[in-house]
């Protein structure tokens, strides 16, 4: 039996993966705990998981995270941390204790470690307030974000190797593709699609379950596809009021429905593009329109894009604009046939549980 920390912050799809990697370490008889958000408690309770929630008013602090890492390892005797590669401080914190550590990539890696400085980890904090950090904490100085990645023993890159658009050849190092950690149906196992075949095909609507100004474009998208033959499911996020949505006679709006009970039922998938709904549309053999709303999305869309697995529309698009694409992907076997090879990958790591073995072999290193 291990012990394994997860550090992570209530950001949308980077939850999903921790808690599905989380629930297979555990039944695998791992110890498994996780520090961050204090709106996180909840889903790591119901899914059986200890949880130590952190100040919601220094969360971002990163000498704080840092700080809370390091205590939290002092607490409870830790195996192995993985952090989400979106905290710096936390990475800080982590080397700090000695302990072997993970940094879990759930957006596209090639934009962190090969074309950019850090790419979305700047969203949470600069070089020049993490060196601050570091020097508190008797670290080395970095010149870039990214290089807090390859102060850790193991990268884990929760997209295919394909969809990333790194040279297969590449040297890797401490990077592992481990592929999507998608969670079970869980609680919303036999959910069952509104209406029948019959009614056309489904598509399924998710936007994410963060605010990002989506609901005017949620409305454009079931205006245009409201129009057509087929069903349609949106996925609302808690921010977002039902009753302020337009709904067509052929749609149903709702809450958040696990992917795993929603998509076995889907043709077609429209998102914004959240690397969590596209690897789990992927997974599914479904292709998907991309309708980018911000942050690292626009990369993700257009990796569905360069692999023939869908299309990119602006999020400015009309109504009929986005109603066309969608016909045009629903209707195109060849967007079926590129989501069917990734689906093929997919299932292919998901079977050598590729992740699981990863964190515990990184519990098992000694420093």
């Amino acid at each position: 039996m291990r012990h394994v920390l997860f550090v992570l912050w209530n950001g949308g799809g980077n939850v999903n993966p921790v808690l599905a990697l989380g629930r297979q370490l555990s039944d695998a008889g791992h110890g498994v705990r996780a520090l961050g958000s204090p709106s996180l408690t909840t889903r790591f309770s119901g899914e059986g998981l200890a949880f130590t929630a952190r100040d919601a008013a220094t969360e971002w602090d990163a000498q704080r995270m840092a700080a809370d890492v390091v205590a939290e390892c002092e607490r409870v005797a830790t195996d192995a941390v993985v952090v989400d590669y979106m905290m710096p401080g936390a990475l800080c914190g982590a080397e700090r204790t000695g302990i072997p550590t993970a940094a879990l990539v759930h957006t596209l890696y090639r934009a962190i470690g090969v074309d950019a400085d850090g790419g979305p980890m700047a969203m949470a904090s600069s070089v020049a307030s993490v060196n601050k950090v570091r020097e508190h904490l008797a670290l080395q100085p970095i010149e870039r974000l990214s290089d807090l990645l390859q102060r850790t023993d193991r990268i884990l890159v929760t997209s295919p190797l394909e969809l990333d658009g790194v040279p297969p050849s590449a040297d890797h190092g401490r990077e592992r593709y481990v592929g999507p950690v998608l969670e079970d149906a869980g609680s919303d196992r036999g959910w069952r699609a509104p209406g029948d075949e019959s009614d056309g095909p489904l598509i399924v609507i998710s936007l994410g379950t963060t605010p990002m100004d989506e609901a005017p474009v949620l409305q454009r998208v079931l205006d245009g596809v409201g129009e057509a033959h087929v069903r349609v499911v949106a996925t609302l996020g808690a921010h977002i009021d039902p009753t302020s949505i337009r709904v067509p006679a052929n749609a149903t709006v709702t809450g958040y429905i696990r992917h795993a009970a929603v998509l076995p039922h889907a043709s077609l998938v429209i998102t914004h593009g959240g690397l969590g709904t596209v690897v789990a549309s992927l997974a599914h053999g479904l292709p998907m329109v991309c309708i980018p709303l911000g942050r690292e999305q626009p990369a993700n869309a257009n990796a569905v894009e360069r692999v023939g697995a869908g299309r990119v529309v602006d999020n400015a698009s009309s109504s009929t604009a986005i109603a066309r694409a969608a016909l045009d992907v629903l209707e195109s076997r060849t967007y079926r046939d590129a989501a069917s090879r990734l689906a093929s990958t997919i299932e292919e790591l998901q079977a050598s549980n590729a992740a699981r073995m990863e964190v515990e072999q990184l519990a098992l290193t000694k420093r």
